[in-house]
């Protein structure tokens, strides 16, 4: 692997790290604090959501379409460290 893979590689780790973060920070913080924290930039070519109004809850879609983010980064590191 060259330099460059395992420097996006990195990048791409640290990206998702600082979203659980966020996620783990909002998760346990009141409504007002998270309205106050900063969303983390977005790493991929999708369309970047808008923020919700303070009083708006995660919905069962929101956290699916989570979920298939993070299996989906986790495929693609364990087919890199499979080729590898």
């Amino acid at each position: 692997m060259n330099q460059s893979q395992q420097e996006l590689r990195r990048a791409a780790a640290k990206a998702f790290m600082e979203s659980l973060d966020q996620l783990g920070m909002s998760l346990s913080s009141p409504e007002e604090e998270v309205s106050e924290a900063k969303p983390a930039p977005a790493s991929h070519a999708k369309t970047a959501p808008q923020k919700p109004p303070a009083s708006a809850s995660l919905t069962v879609e929101e956290l699916e379409d989570a979920v298939a983010d993070i299996e989906q980064f986790i495929q693609g590191i364990q087919n890199q460290n499979s080729e590898a």
